[in-house]
């Protein structure tokens, strides 16, 4: 009895053993359970945020180097449509967009491809206006009709809007960002707006397809888990964070919804339960036999879990860090491994390099997208087998690489530059590549190893496009003499319209000598610039700045405003009528209406027009002779004198001399300097004289500093000097006092100068 009651209760201990072990092993599994769809939510949350940091570092790099391009206009000072359209075209030819344009404040777009159209009513447009960088929604192409998204960067000037940067991109190409498989290719990601209307789509199998509105779908759906569908929508109109399990399209689906910084875009990440949950079934079944298995088996199940928990972080990890085209290091593990080199106390003299490959759309193009793809990888595996111990790189976006160097030594880093082309066009062969690759590199010396990465990045990003517009130079050192040569570039641009309204702009005159009269008989009008703090600025460091900005046109018409003023005065002061030459620049030889706007200024002050000598530089005649011709006989025609300016120090076309409506020829002072002692040159200065004469043309010699040069040139019959010897050039009154003199009797000839 003591035996059955024994063995009744070894049954029941056995029985309760084995019952409260399932039921421990149900309440493990269980918890196993939660804590799998916890670390499921939390994976699908971790690759959420890493998918939204891809999505936004794409928008984000074409964003940067868009407004690197806005502040380069801005440095330009030239806020002409057609001439910022000239400065977008290189960075349009080689960069990953569809197509690049240029608008104006009032919404009209010119475009790369040639288009022109008004975006008015575009919100991305009204967003940009206001000062803004601005992404816009999906919307269709003009051209195709296909899904694209538009970027926008204002062009300032003065801290106002005067233009925008346009640059649109395929929205198919937001897609590849999120096609990144993950739970076994089995997850899949979208982008939504605040609203739920669609931004990017999945074409992925598990996915639901094209859709308008995502809202709209979960309303049809069942919501089992997480979120319902009025914190949904609340959550998204304030731009919060959440999570959901839904039943519809007979699929249950864990989501993850995240907010993105563009717009009021959201990503939704997705993953379908039944992925978990034959994870789970797997890990349920090994914990009950772990379990049977005591202590070990326990043991064995957390190695499975960290296992699998291991595993999907590295995965996660690729995904933030790995370059999806080359397998190499994107921008991501660069800012990680740049910031701990930096912050190494072993590491002392770093530089950035910047590079592209030139180019690189004609490589696309001719040879195809996975040929180029293939450049880049072979980029990418140069780079890997030539990189030092705490150095680093990235492909940033398209063709556009970047280098942590542990040098500050130029010659080392120019040295390893040459050496990567070589080795690139050793490769090049070897993958059918038949023309020669080349890289412009941009290099940054980083002063402060504390300093922003991405300004860091900016700097040699603009010594990477210097390097692309000069000519003949492969790499350019962002140095403190080119950051200067910017910022004194951008002061005299931001300056010049001031210093015009506040008259800092003076007129000289430099006499000129007529051979047979042996008196003076005109002069040149030429500009300073007299600053309020850095007194007389010489021409030659604000002409040309003044050129590229386009504001000579309007010096030009001061200086011939001014011209006249004085021709005016002189006209009623009864003095000899002299002829002044004032300089034109061929950005006005440009203007349709130029002929119009030098009549309105002469009519104005009703000069004697044969007083007046407009003045061309040789290069700018010899760039459009058809339009100097047009422009000379109008101005012949008009009464006034047409001349050029610095005849023989370019590539003056002697038979085309002929044809130019011209009635005076300055010939370059190279023609005179050290050169008249030598018989060679004697001969070539006598015929150039003599050729000049027998065309009917007055000849001027520039640059003339002592009496052998003058004499010389009287006795090969040259008709005027203009030089120190005569004369340099001087204030108005200056000239006035020189010339005419306080004795001035009225009796010289009328304009000696013909």
């Amino acid at each position: 009895m003591i035996t059955k009651s024994k063995k009744i209760k070894a049954s029941f201990i056995a029985v309760l053993t084995v019952v409260l072990f399932f039921a421990l092993s149900w309440y493990y599994i269980s918890l196993i359970n939660q804590a799998l769809r916890a670390q499921t939510f939390l994976y699908l949350s971790e690759l959420g945020t890493r998918g939204a940091d891809l999505v936004e570092s794409k928008v984000n790099n074409e964003l940067e180097s868009l407004q690197t391009t806005s502040k380069l206009i801005e440095a330009s000072g030239n806020f002409d449509q057609e001439h910022m359209l000239r400065l977008i075209k290189l960075e349009a030819a080689e960069g990953n967009y569809k197509r690049m344009g240029i608008v104006l404040p009032n919404g009209d777009v010119m475009t790369s491809d040639g288009l022109s159209y008004n975006i008015a009513y575009r919100p991305y447009f009204q967003e940009a206006i206001k000062g803004r960088v601005a992404v816009s929604d999906t919307i269709n192409d003009y051209t195709d009709e296909k899904p694209i998204n538009v970027y926008a960067v204002p062009i300032f000037q003065e801290n106002q809007v005067v233009a925008l940067v346009l640059a649109s991109v395929n929205t198919e190409d937001l897609k590849k960002y999120l096609e990144v498989g993950s739970f076994s290719n089995q997850g899949y990601s979208y982008i939504v707006k605040a609203n739920g209307d669609a931004v990017v789509s999945s074409v992925h199998v598990n996915s639901p397809g094209e859709f308008e509105n995502i809202l709209e779908l979960i309303k049809k759906a069942d919501l089992r888990e997480g979120d319902d569908l009025k914190t949904i929508i609340e959550n998204m109109a304030t731009g919060k964070s959440g999570s959901f399990t839904s039943f519809y399209g007979g699929m249950e689906r864990h989501t993850i919804y995240k907010p993105l910084a563009i717009n009021d875009w959201y990503m939704m990440s997705v993953v379908p339960t039944q992925v978990v949950s034959a994870q789970t079934r797997q890990i349920s079944w090994y914990s009950l036999m772990l379990i049977a298995a005591a202590l070990l088996a326990m043991t064995l199940l957390f190695v499975i879990i960290l296992f699998y928990q291991d595993r999907s972080k590295k995965r996660l990890e690729r995904i933030a860090y790995v370059d999806e085209v080359t397998g190499g290091n994107n921008w991501q593990k660069f800012k990680q491994e740049a910031a701990e080199i930096l912050e190494s106390k072993t590491v002392t003299n770093c530089a950035l390099l910047s590079f592209d490959i030139d180019r690189f759309r004609f490589l696309n193009e001719e040879y195809g997208h996975e040929k180029g793809d293939q450049v880049l990888r072979m980029v990418v595996g140069i780079l890997e087998n030539r990189m030092a111990k705490q150095e680093s790189y990235a492909r940033v976006s398209g063709d556009h690489f970047a280098i942590l160097c542990v040098s500050d030594d130029r010659d080392k880093i120019t040295r390893r530059i040459k050496e990567f082309n070589r080795v690139l066009n050793e490769e090049r062969e070897a993958i059918g590549i038949k023309e020669r690759l080349s890289c412009h590199f941009g290099i940054y010396i980083i002063e402060d190893k504390q300093g922003n990465l991405e300004k860091i990045r900016e700097k040699a990003n603009m010594a990477r496009i210097a390097a692309k517009t000069a000519e003949n130079q492969r790499w350019f050192f962002y140095t403190d003499a080119f950051r200067k040569k910017i910022g004194d570039e951008k002061e005299i641009i931001d300056q010049m319209e001031d210093a015009l309204e506040n008259r800092e702009f003076e007129m000289y005159l430099q006499p000129k000598y007529n051979l047979h009269i042996n008196d003076y008989c005109g002069c040149e009008a030429l500009v300073r610039w007299r600053h309020p703090q850095k007194g007389l600025i010489s021409p030659g460091e604000f002409i040309p700045i003044f050129e590229q900005a386009g504001f000579i046109k309007k010096l030009d018409m001061f200086m011939l405003k001014e011209v006249c003023k004085v021709l005016k005065r002189w006209e009623e002061k009864k003095y000899p009528e002299l002829a002044i030459s004032v300089n034109i620049s061929r950005k006005n030889l440009k203007q349709t209406d130029f002929i119009e706007n030098v009549l309105n200024i002469t009519n104005q002050y009703r000069i004697n027009r044969g007083n007046l000598e407009i003045e061309l530089t040789e290069s700018s005649i010899f760039e459009d002779v058809d339009r100097m011709i047009e422009i000379g006989q109008a101005v012949r025609n008009y009464g006034f004198k047409m001349s050029m300016d610095d005849f023989g120090s370019g590539y003056s076309s002697i038979n085309l001399l002929g044809n130019l409506p011209l009635d005076v020829i300055k010939m370059d002072q190279g023609f005179f300097n050290n050169n008249l002692n030598r018989e060679q040159n004697l001969i070539v200065v006598e015929s150039t004289i003599n050729m000049i004469k027998k065309l009917g043309m007055t000849v001027v010699a520039e640059g003339i500093e002592t009496e052998a040069e003058v004499e010389m040139l009287r006795a090969l019959g040259c008709d005027i000097i203009q030089g120190y010897y005569f004369g340099k050039p001087m204030t108005v009154d200056e000239f006035e006092k020189q010339i005419f003199g306080s004795d001035f009797s009225g009796e010289r000839g009328k304009n000696g100068c013909e």
